[in-house]
C-alpha cells in the first residue's frame, strides 16, 4: 500500500471518527432533554413540555439535516450511527422500575 493511499485512509478514518463523536454529543443531549421533558410532563406542565419537545426534535432533525446539506452522506450516517449508539447505551444504563 502507498504512502499517499494510507494517507487517505486514515485521513478517512479520523473523519468518520470525528462525525461518529458529534453525532454520540447530539445523542446525549436529545437523551437528556427528553429525560427533562419527562419530568416536566409527570410534574404537571403539559403545555410547557410539548413545546419542549417540539423544540428538542427541531434542533435534533435540523441538526442532521444541517450535516447532510453541508458535508453529505457519510457524515449524515456516521453522526446518525453515533446518536443511535448513545440512545442504546442511554436505555441499557436506566434502571429498571
Amino acid at each position: 500500500m502507498s504512502e499517499a493511499v494510507m494517507h487517505e485512509y486514515l485521513s478517512f478514518v479520523a473523519e468518520a471518527a470525528g462525525w461518529f463523536f458529534g453525532g454520540t454529543v447530539l445523542g446525549l443531549l436529545h437523551f437528556a432533554s427528553l429525560r427533562w421533558n419527562v419530568r416536566c410532563l409527570l410534574g404537571g406542565q403539559a403545555l410547557f413540555s410539548l413545546g419542549m419537545q417540539f423544540i428538542r426534535l427541531a434542533l435534533t432533525g435540523g441538526a442532521l439535516a444541517l450535516v447532510a446539506k453541508l458535508f453529505g452522506a457519510m457524515p449524515l450516517l456516521v453522526g446518525t450511527f453515533g446518536l443511535v449508539v448513545t440512545r442504546t447505551g442511554v436505555l441499557l444504563l436506566e434502571p429498571q422500575r
